[in-house]
């Protein structure tokens, strides 16, 4: 008879590329915070060649991992992570943030008390690495995002609506959000056709919201989040970032949105940057097409409905 490992109440996923001492301090940070919770940590590789993930399993021999074998980029590692998790609910967290006591039961219970059907974030201060301390003032609240350019930023609690004890987010910042397996799997995931770097939050976000299913802030669950002046270990290039917008716009928008936000976005870029971008855009059209017919045909909202619930100027003239 096959024995099957059993299910976990929840999976912490920590998604990294050649993270370094980060890495271990972030996986005993959330050891130290979640005793007595029956959770998992899975740490979701990307291929690291720094020997950051030997380390952790030196000290740490029954941290889970999971990795590809060549490098495939932000969004389709979480979305390794997630799939390979057997948490009932799903934390996704950077593999650079330092949780505080309670911070992550607290993310739980809130998915857990919203019957699965909603997407919760905590409170971001900033994470000092060196010392290993969250910013007692430098912290984030509600994330923003412009449908035009998807140009992102932070908000205060007095910008965002209650619901409850909780916020409406307008967007989603990637660094540590928890929502359940369920749900989880019927917004499909973080696209792990993305490449690179950037965008696979914020989408993951506004297919949230179209399909009915809010994003919550929850301010009493605190998270540090390494924020980078540079990025480090890795590029991030002009093309990786305007090709997964491409693909957020044209899963998310419907037609005429689609075909208007791609000629001005088409006249706003280098014709060479569009034309390189523009192929690799292409080559992920099968799956792209295949996930847009799903979205557009599960979604109770669009695109101009988010746009008046969060007030912004759309559709581009």
């Amino acid at each position: 008879m096959r024995l099957f490992p059993r299910a976990r109440r929840a999976g912490i996923i920590l998604a990294g590329y050649n993270e370094g001492e980060n890495l271990l301090k972030t996986v005993e940070s959330c050891l130290e915070t979640t005793e007595g919770v029956d959770c998992e940590i899975v740490i979701a590789n990307d291929a690291s060649t720094d020997g950051s993930v030997e380390a952790v399993l030196r000290r740490h021999p029954d941290v889970r991992v999971v990795s590809h074998r060549t490098r495939r980029g932000t969004s389709a590692t979480k979305d390794l992570g997630g799939r390979r998790s057997r948490g009932e609910v799903l934390l996704f967290s950077d593999a650079h943030c330092k949780p505080e006591p309670s911070a992550v039961e607290i993310l739980i219970n809130d998915v857990e008390e919203s019957g699965g059907d909603a997407i919760f974030t905590p409170r971001v201060p900033a994470l000092d690495c060196e010392r290993w301390e969250n910013s007692p003032t430098q912290i984030g609240h509600g994330y923003s995002m412009r449908l035009d350019v998807f140009e992102c930023s932070w908000i205060g609690l007095e910008a965002m609506q209650r619901r409850g004890r909780y916020y409406e987010c307008p967007a989603l910042i990637g660094c540590c959000v928890a929502m359940s397996r369920r749900l989880y799997e019927k917004l499909w995931g973080f696209d792990r056709h993305m490449i690179d770097w950037g965008v696979e939050d914020i989408d993951a976000g506004l297919k949230a919201w179209l399909m009915g299913h809010p994003i919550l802030h929850d301010p009493y669950a605190s998270i540090g989040h390494r924020f980078r002046m540079t990025f480090d270990t890795f590029s991030v290039t002009s093309e990786g970032v305007l090709v997964n917008q491409l693909r957020m716009a044209r899963k998310n928008f419907t037609e005429s949105t689609w075909n208007r936000w791609v000629e001005v976005t088409r006249g706003s870029q280098p014709p060479e940057l569009w034309s390189k971008t523009w192929t690799l855009f292409c080559r992920g059209q099968r799956s792209l097409e295949r996930e847009r017919a799903y979205l557009q045909a599960h979604r109770v909202r669009d695109e101009i409905w988010y746009a008046r619930r969060f007030g912004l100027d759309w559709p581009p003239s």
